[in-house]
């Protein structure tokens, strides 16, 4: 079986690689690019790496807005 891109934090019950595969028992996952061996995750690596990002930012914008979120209210305990 191909080892395929998996860029998440754990692997653990992922059924599906990034590139549209369905995992077998034997497939293998690989956050690093040089152990991937799957023609059609290398193929669209670079779609892989933008989904990413912009997940990445999503978090980190959600994280900004807690921390405002959080902020408010701390001030407004301070009232």
């Amino acid at each position: 079986m191909k080892t395929h891109y998996y860029g998440g934090i754990s692997s653990e019950g992922a059924e599906q690689a990034p590139c549209g595969v369905w995992l077998g028992e034997g497939s293998g996952l690989s956050g690093e690019w040089g152990r991937v061996d799957c023609i059609r995750c290398q193929s669209h690596k670079k779609k892989i790496n933008e989904s990413a990002a912009a997940e990445e930012r999503a978090i980190v914008e959600q994280m900004g807005d807690m921390a405002a979120f959080m902020r408010e209210e701390g001030n407004r305990e301070h009232r």
